[in-house]
């Protein structure tokens, strides 16, 4: 091992150690001299960590806390590490030991900050190094001795002491059956970076809105202190466990989800008044009596009833693209990014026909000579 530096005074001891990035930026070539603060600012001056200490960090850090559920875990094997077997790279770990191991496992966790790299810490380089990471372990083993860095290795490649005991009253157990019988016993154990991960997403939430800034998010979020010692559980934890309550929007009713969909790129909302269907097989009927029995006052039926039929979906599509206008604006979306809607045939054409005989019946109608005569008449009359 070389001489310690002699210099740590002049560096904050909160920029030495540390579970996040410090913003101290460091050359490949000042790792050693990095490494030797480091210790001296761990031990305040007292000698050197030694390898017991590294190797009982290292044993106690994992994906998966079980002293996260229970404060009463096994002190010997609070963690689990769990990998994806067809990831590219192993999961990031948190240390789990007691408070007295801080200082200690925030010289493993540190993220070193080495310029023209990613700033990954000594844990993350083992787990999962680069070409930069041998000069890391060569400045590490110079300052702690190659016993300490062998150590680290040995804990942090190997799985860690298995989980033997719970606290059976707070562990949630849940029992499913096997595929050959019996049942198997399963305990849900919530991954530590979950609990990073919340704690970056609910952040925001939680921020003053300040004058002429943009605007602050918000929702129900409520924090609930679960426990103001986690120092004990990690110390790369900080501030009280916060539970939320999420409440889900109401389901859609089926107008509101096809004007959604519409304003969204779908397909136009669908008519459906039930009195539509009847008046349109009321129309092909007539149109089929028309054709034998031809005067004035039958032809003044038909047309009354295609130009009702004619109004009702020239209406409804009016109303349906102020409604999908609005709604665009709400989601910040163009008006020029809708879709025309679709003609007054189509609209009432579109919707659920009892049988292949109504079917053809109505397109049938909708298609005649006479339904585009006064669709032609409508238009006009609506353009003038």
């Amino acid at each position: 091992m070389t001489d310690q530096p002699r210099n740590v005074a002049k560096v904050s001891r909160k920029d030495l150690l540390s579970f996040t990035p410090t913003g101290r930026s460091i050359a490949a070539d000042e790792l050693e001299h990095e490494f030797g603060m480091m210790n001296q600012a761990a031990t305040k001056g007292k000698g050197t960590i030694s390898p017991e200490i590294f190797k009982r960090v290292a044993q106690k850090s994992g994906t998966h806390l079980t002293k996260m559920v229970s404060s009463r875990a096994d002190g010997d094997s609070p963690v689990l590490r769990v990998d994806y077997p067809s990831a590219n790279h192993r999961l990031p770990l948190v240390p789990a030991g007691s408070a007295a191991d801080i200082p200690y496992a925030k010289v493993l966790f540190r993220p070193l900050d080495i310029r023209g790299e990613t700033e990954r810490s000594f844990v993350d380089h083992v787990r999962n190094p680069t070409d930069i990471s041998k000069s890391v372990f060569e400045a590490f083993a110079s300052v702690f001795g190659e016993e300490a860095r062998e150590a680290v290795f040995d804990a942090l490649l190997k799985s860690p002491p298995a989980v033997e005991w719970l606290a059976a009253g707070e562990f949630p157990i849940i029992f499913v059956p096997r595929p050959g019988g019996g049942d198997l016993q399963i305990t849900p154990v919530s991954p530590a970076a979950a609990y990073m991960a919340m704690e970056r997403v609910a952040k925001p939430y939680f921020q003053k809105q300040a004058p002429g800034a943009p605007r602050v998010p918000r929702g129900r979020w409520q924090r609930q202190k679960v426990s103001d010692k986690l120092r004990n559980i990690s110390g790369a934890i900080d501030g009280p466990r916060i539970r939320f309550f999420a409440k889900m929007p109401p389901g859609m009713a089926q107008e509101e989800a096809e004007l959604f969909r519409f304003v969204h790129g779908g397909s136009f909302p669908r008519l459906r008044d039930p009195d539509i269907a009847e008046r349109i097989l009321k129309y092909a009927d007539l149109l089929d009596r028309d054709k034998e029995y031809n005067d004035m006052h039958t032809r003044a039926g038909l047309n009354r009833l295609a130009d009702w039929l004619i109004e009702d979906a020239s209406s409804f599509a009016a109303e349906t693209t102020e409604d999908a206008k609005a709604l665009a604006d709400i989601h910040g979306i163009s008006h020029d990014a809708l879709k025309a809607p679709p003609d007054a045939g189509n609209i009432l054409f579109r919707r659920y026909w009892d049988g292949d005989a109504q079917y053809r019946r109505a397109r049938m109608a909708l298609s005649s000579a006479h339904f585009a005569y006064r669709l032609g008449k409508f238009s006009s009359k609506v353009g003038s």
